[in-house]
């Protein structure tokens, strides 16, 4: 496993300009909930700017000519995102995390660099679920063959990527779906935990579901939190827990499954959850089954939980954010620095990953 410490040079910026810039939409509030817009703009720019630390320019990140289709067939709530060179392409499903709303960060990214994305909702959107709670898992088969059917896209080259518990739901689907060729999670974990509503503190419940029934999942040690801290801190919930790692057993994903390479980002100072310990359960389990794919965890040594795709000119401000569904001020960890520059480093290895991966699969006959 690579760590990568973070360290990079900044400068401030002062004077007029008029840019194409990128805003971020936030659905909910939730990082990994956010989408992507093109606005021209002429502002007056006084704000510390680390113009310095990044390789990629906003020319090398956005093909400003990539298509973006709102998705509402058989009952799924997303965003295809196609790019400009002719098809049939391979497809990355991008599912979010807690917050909720259509994970559509990797959407633009991606297809500027001939991969589409379907970026698909799951919870907190019309039609859909209000919260996290017994998701079932046949609504992403549904999306598995909606790609399939696409004339636009591979049937054979579908993989996946999420952020957070969208990163638990990519190796969860993975590890269940044998189409999905190739898996990328920031923030993710080997293991499943409860859903999330208002009332988590007094009642746990499940995530997801198949065949109509619950999946197991690990109990998080809520005694062990305070809940009158603010911002809130997760992760030594989940520690505790993870020392007895009998009691956590029958909510381990069955990630040797999987049909394809996997590759896992995490931050050492997450906050949310420890995602780099429940990066390494998933990864070790894959090596004790002699995995036959590549299987890569890239740990961030002070990075936060708000590592993703990258947003030039538009990196979170904060590490702390109120939570759409609990309503209370959570802490990410990490700094505005180290968490950007994590999200910069790793996001030309999740293109060179994905990239590589669907170079291998043959093209079908039509």
């Amino acid at each position: 496993m690579e760590k990568a410490i973070a360290s990079s040079q900044s400068r401030t910026i002062s004077g007029t300009l008029a840019i194409s810039v990128i805003i971020i939409c936030p659905w909910r509030s939730s990082f990994f909930g956010h989408s992507l817009i093109r606005v021209d703009v002429v502002i007056h720019v006084e704000t510390f700017c680390k113009l310095d630390a990044y390789d990629l320019s906003m020319e090398e990140l956005i093909d400003w000519n990539v298509q973006s289709i709102a998705v509402r067939d058989d009952g799924l709530v997303g965003t295809l995102f196609l790019p400009t060179t002719p098809p049939p392409h391979p497809v990355v499903i991008t599912v979010g995390g807690s917050g909720g709303g259509i994970f559509s960060a990797p959407g633009a990214l991606l297809a500027s660099r001939g991969i589409p994305v379907l970026a698909l909702a799951y919870f907190g959107m019309e039609k859909l679920p209000r919260y996290l709670q017994s998701i079932p898992l046949e609504y992403f088969e549904t999306a598995i063959r909606w790609c399939s059917r696409h004339e636009a896209l591979r049937a054979n080259a579908i993989a996946i990527a999420g952020g957070s518990r969208g990163g638990e739901l990519a190796l969860l689907l993975a590890a269940t779906y044998p189409e999905i060729v190739a898996v990328v999670g920031w923030a993710a974990s080997g293991v499943i935990w409860p859903g999330l509503h208002p009332e988590i503190k007094d009642r746990p419940i499940a995530a997801w579901s198949r065949n109509g029934k619950d999946l197991p999942f690990a109990q998080i040690d809520r005694m062990s939190l305070n809940w009158d801290q603010r911002p809130m801190r997760f992760a030594p919930a989940f520690v505790t827990c993870l020392s007895d790692r009998a009691s956590i057993a029958d909510a381990e994903i069955p990630v040797e499954r999987i049909q394809g390479p996997v590759l896992l980002i995490s931050g050492s100072d997450d906050q949310v959850w420890p995602s780099k310990l429940l990066s390494d359960i998933a990864i070790a389990r894959l090596q004790r089954n002699n995995h036959p794919f590549p299987v890569e965890h890239i740990s961030f040594e002070g990075a936060g939980h708000l590592i993703g795709p990258p947003h030039p000119f538009a990196e979170p401000a904060h590490t702390h954010f109120t939570h759409p569904t609990l309503g209370i001020d959570v802490e990410f960890g990490g700094s505005r620095e180290l968490n950007a520059r994590a999200s910069h480093t790793s996001w030309k290895r999740v293109v060179e990953f994905l990239q590589r991966r669907f170079a291998e699969i043959p093209y079908l006959d039509c």
